[in-house]
């Protein structure tokens, strides 16, 4: 995988929007179109024993007594008497047969009553939830991603305030068009030539000057929706102890052992960070990956007649010195075997990266050497004792592209698999316009219109004009 470069974690610890619910059971209870119990006997829908007592729809015991029903006879009381009891008993029968009558309807609504208060309690909560968004100016929610270290991790949705620490992580974000969902990044990364050229607002982040190493209170304190970061072990159990979203997507062990797993896992490296994104991000990261496709296709089939005996051996140094080379399982030891070419330095057994001696260079004695991460080749081309390597005498040391990120560790990787190729066969790939190519990627996934001379600078290795 890549190459360890520390850095600091951070995550954001945030919660999620509350929603208030417009109704509640009771006041589905309490509904407009069936009176309840409550209601029918305080009379709402119906008359109720205190309505009839007071004389509302019947006369009552009071208008009775006081004649206004029943005229009173003095002459006569205990017929007077006798009329009354009877109006009174049959008042009270009357009444409370009514309010059994009412009672019963409420207690039992039809099929049809209770579907129609459960529709109608389910449309006013979903109305609350989309209210209080609209309220809140914030729609928020969560889903679960799984990162490249197989962990599933919980992030908000919408992102909107990630920290890109692990070293290409920003170039990814960038690529998918999300870098306006960042609030930090790894300082040296982040103030890269070509990232300040290609997205001005960079300025705007946090830069984190020692990211694999990360201070969690300042990390928290930034209050990020998602960390991108390594698998390194003790950080990363930091971050994960403090409640952040921390996302790996760059591994030190676990790499791909073969070019058809080193293909998958690129496009799922760029995945990785769509999931978390979402949205917008899967789509562009749906066109890198047939973009990736296509190259990979262009290139394996140009190179698949170049016999075993004939492929060039060459050596990837990662510093001026020309020692320090990638090996075993490294990015670059497959873009050199997907464009045709062998890496010596897989001999070692060293995963992914180790230090050779001059001695061990002049016994591999390269067809080629290709440098990067470094900013000249004079410590190769101008040392005697390089001069009688086959690549220094032939002039073929090579200084690679520089562009948004390292291309030997980053999602422009693609383009130095079509470099690598044009360099050790230029007789293969004659049609190959580097300078336009690179146009090309830049403006479809950067979003940003390379003029031909910067585009060569970038070929050259050199910063913007």
């Amino acid at each position: 995988m890549l190459r360890r470069t520390r850095s600091a974690k951070t995550n954001r610890t945030t919660g999620e929007n509350r929603t208030t619910r417009t109704t509640s059971e009771n006041r589905g209870n309490l509904s407009k179109g069936h009176g309840t119990s409550q209601e029918l006997c305080l009379g709402k829908s119906y008359s109720t024993s205190q309505e009839l007592c007071l004389g509302k729809s019947y006369g009552t015991s009071q208008e009775l007594c006081l004649g206004k029903s029943y005229g009173a006879n003095r002459t006569n009381r205990k017929t007077i008497l006798a009329r009354m009891c009877a109006s009174i008993l049959a008042f009270i029968l009357i009444s409370n047969c009514l309010m059994l009558a009412a009672c019963g309807n409420t207690e039992k609504p039809s099929a049809d009553t209770q579907g129609n208060e459960q529709a109608n309690a389910s449309t006013s909560t979903d109305t609350a939830n989309t209210t209080d968004a609209a309220n809140t100016g914030n729609s928020s929610s969560s889903t679960k991603i799984t990162d490249l270290a197989g962990r599933s991790v919980s992030l908000q949705q919408p992102l909107k305030a990630a920290l890109a620490l692990a070293g290409p992580s920003y170039e990814k974000v960038f690529l998918l068009g999300q870098a306006d969902k960042l609030i930090g990044g790894h300082a040296f990364i982040i103030d890269r030539p070509w990232v300040k050229e290609t997205n001005p607002d960079i300025s705007k982040l946090t830069p984190i000057s020692n990211p694999a190493e990360p201070n969690i209170e300042a990390l928290s304190a930034l209050n990020p929706d998602a960390i991108f970061f390594w698998d390194y072990k003790e950080p990363l159990a930091s971050m994960e102890a403090a409640k952040l979203p921390v996302v790996v997507v760059q591994q030190s062990s676990g790499n791909p052992k073969t070019a058809t797993e080193f293909i998958a896992y690129q496009k799922r490296e760029v995945d990785v960070f769509a999931n978390a994104f979402g949205s917008e991000a899967l789509s562009k990261a749906k066109t890198w990956s047939s973009y990736f496709d296509e190259k990979v296709k262009y290139v394996s089939e140009r190179v698949s007649s170049i016999n075993d005996d004939q492929r060039k051996r060459v050596i990837f140094a990662y510093d001026e010195s020309g020692l320090g080379v990638f090996s075993t399982y490294s990015y670059p030891s497959f873009w050199i075997e997907l464009a045709g070419g062998k890496n010596i330095a897989d001999e070692t057994g060293a995963e992914m990266d180790t230090e050779i001696t001059m001695e061990q260079m002049a016994a591999w004695n390269p067809d080629i050497v290709f440098m990067s991460r470094a900013d000249s080749t004079e410590q190769v081309t101008a040392s005697e004792a390089w001069a009688e390597i086959s690549a220094v005498k032939n002039a073929q040391v090579f200084l690679c592209p520089d562009g948004v990120m390292y291309w030997d560790y980053s999602s422009e990787g693609v383009l130095l698999m079509q470099y690598l190729a044009q360099k050790m066969y230029p007789e293969l790939f004659t049609d190959l316009d580097m300078v336009a190519e690179l146009k090309d990627y830049y403006q479809r996934f950067y979003g940003y219109t390379l003029s031909d001379a910067n585009a060569q600078r970038i070929l050259d290795h050199l910063p913007p004009a």
